[in-house]
Order: C-alpha cells, then structure tokens, then sequence
C-alpha cells in the first residue's frame, strides 16, 4: 500500500507539472525567416521540469529515507522530472529554510510532509504567493493552501481494522 501511495504523490507532481506547463503564459515568437528562406537554429531544449521534496526527519520514522525517498526517486526519473528531495530532519527552521530555497530556485511543484500546520501553512502561502502548487503528501496541513492531498487509503485501513 506504501508503494502506491508514493506512485501516486509521483503522478500527482508529473501531472500538476503538466497542468502547469499548459498554463505557461511564455510569449514565444515564431523563428524569423533568413535571407535565404531557411529559419534560424533552434534555441536550447527547455530546462527539465523539476519537484522539491521536504521530507519531515528520520527519527519518527525510518520509512522517509529508506522507503519514500528512493521510490519517489525513481517514480520521478522514470517520468523524466528532476527532483530535489531533503529531509528537515525534525527542525521547523530547517524545514522553512529548505522551502525557502526550493522555491527561489522556482521548482515547479513543492511536496511537503509538514512538521506541524502552522509551519506547513506558511510554507504553502510562500509557494502560492509564487505561483508554485503545493502537494500535502502523508499529511493534512490544516488552514494550508495546498492544491493536492495524498495519503494512504484511510477507508481501506479502518475496514482492515474493523475486520481484525
């Protein structure tokens, strides 16, 4: 169930980074014609669309760098994204930090497992003042401004409960 739950945050980003990249308001001008009817060499290829990852710590927890990371890695590769995946390792400050960074350096898509809501929230509303969406990944960040949510199936769990 993890690893679906990670394939899924992965497509989620890819396809945000779709969305995003039909909504480009770049005003590209058609190739000026030379003097012998050919057009001019192309410019170079757009830069890789690219997904920040904040990860919460690895003290909670040991599945962020042994299960999460590496799969997103790979989900990411796989789909052609570059990504930047960091753990805060428990510390709001570092977290903001590594957000503060993510976003200067203008990532398409930000994926955060916040710390606690009130850092995730700022964290967002930084993002969105950017026009970056956000993605709450494994946690709700309440009064946040994420576009996507995505976590475990909570009904499928609480049926697996009730059944055992």
């Amino acid at each position: 169930m993890r690893k679906r739950s990670l394939l899924a945050a992965a497509g989620l980003s890819v396809s945000v980074l779709a969305l995003a990249a039909c909504g480009s308001n770049s005003t590209a001008t058609p190739a000026a014609s030379t003097s012998t009817g050919s057009t001019p060499a192309s410019s170079a290829p757009a830069a890789k669309p690219k997904v920040g990852v904040i990860l919460p710590d690895s003290a909670s927890s040991a599945r962020w760098e042994t299960n999460d990371r590496p799969l997103l890695t790979a989900a990411f590769t796989a789909a052609g994204v570059d990504s930047d995946i960091q753990n805060a390792n428990g510390d709001v400050t570092k977290f903001q930090s590594i957000a503060d960074q993510m976003i200067n350096e203008k990532v398409n898509v930000l994926l955060i497992v916040n710390l606690d809501s009130a850092s995730g929230a700022a964290v967002e509303a930084k993002a969105k003042a950017a026009g970056i969406p956000t993605v709450d990944y494994d946690r709700l960040t309440l009064g946040g401004s994420a576009s996507y949510y995505v976590s475990f199936d909570n009904v499928a769990v609480g049926t697996t409960i009730g059944t055992g």
